[in-house]
């Protein structure tokens, strides 16, 4: 009698198991018999047709990674998406750019691409910013997909979003970001390359948007000094102050005429970095460099199109689908 009750309930929780499967988060199973899973990626956007190709490199590491996700972009700046709007209607535009991917003149924000998927049914959605750190971008789309998250928690079945998470920066939290960070610094090497023969100093130019994390980019200066050996520093975007105090960190090993390399901290290029290292005044991180008698060089790209950078992203993500996993499966 007891082995036959065991046996019972035995089979009742495999039942509830697979139910719950197949119900409760759907990757390939539950995707075959509904909609297919979605995966939001969210930036800013990018204004000059060149620095799109950051956006869109990185998008084919995740549809590679994701292979049965309907993969979507979304912009933040309202202004860029106008500026796309507008472009749409521009047909000297479209004509002198017959390359540029139609999808970037009707770009969304990532609310509208939300809806376009809750309008099909609910499913696995994953959202995924292209960050660096947690900064004020990160922590406005943690924000949208924790009160999703809550709409009827008590009953998945009625809720619009009933399984959706949210991937970390690049740089990543808590425990993670230590790991994380020194990946990072090994994906920077392309830039060190360049700077290793002749012992330039390295200043990098952290993403507007990235905020202030002063402790994140000080560990990861460390950890570059400690893989490259050479001089490096990150100076806050808006911040020229930053700039100045890193280059007085340069003077013992790294001083005047230097040289020292200027780069951009950012997933995708912006117009705002560009125009504060390169752009045409007195106090562009460039002019500001001269002006201390260094020799200066300048990289502008962003991180979108470079591959193990790309990966940490995809990698992070990755770990919020099996922590989805576990949530719901148990």
């Amino acid at each position: 009698m007891a082995f036959s009750l065991f046996l019972l309930m035995a089979a009742a929780v495999s039942l509830t198991v697979a139910r719950r499967a197949s119900a409760d988060l759907g990757v390939a199973a539950a995707a075959a018999a509904g909609p297919p899973p979605s995966l939001i990626l969210v930036c800013r956007g990018a204004t000059e047709p060149a620095d799109l190709e950051d956006i869109l490199s990185i998008e084919r590491k995740f549809r590679d990674a994701f292979p049965c996700y309907d993969t979507r972009l979304a912009f933040t700046s309202d202004d860029i998406r106008a500026l796309w709007r507008g472009r749409a209607a521009d047909t000297a535009f479209r004509e002198a750019r017959p390359g540029t991917d139609g999808r970037f003149y009707e770009v969304k924000n990532v609310i509208s691409e939300l809806a376009a998927v809750q309008e099909t049914g609910p499913r696995l959605t994953l959202v995924q910013g292209l960050h660096l750190i947690d900064g004020p971008e990160y922590h406005d789309l943690k924000i949208l997909v924790e009160a999703l998250r809550q709409l009827n928690p008590f009953d998945r079945a009625m809720a619009p979003f009933p399984w959706i998470g949210l991937g970390h920066p690049a740089l990543g939290l808590g425990d993670g970001q230590r790991e994380c960070i020194g990946r990072v610094a090994s994906a920077l090497s392309p830039v060190f390359a360049e700077c290793s023969e002749r012992r330039a100093g390295v200043v990098l130019v952290s993403d507007p948007l990235g905020g202030i994390n002063p402790v994140a980019y000080r560990n990861l200066s460390d950890s570059l000094r400690a893989v490259y050996g050479l001089p490096c520093g990150v100076a806050l975007h808006e911040y020229r102050q930053s700039l100045l105090d890193t280059l007085d960190s340069f003077s013992m090993r790294c001083p005047p005429p230097g040289p020292i390399l200027l780069a951009p901290l950012a997933v995708v290029m912006c117009d705002e970095v560009r125009e504060d290292i390169v752009g045409d005044r007195e106090d562009s991180w460039v002019s500001l460099c001269r002006a201390r008698g260094y020799e200066t060089v300048v990289r502008l790209e962003g991180l979108g199109s470079n591959g193990p950078f790309a990966k940490i992203l995809v990698d992070n993500l990755k770990s919020e689908e099996t922590a989805l996993s576990r949530r719901y499966i148990g």
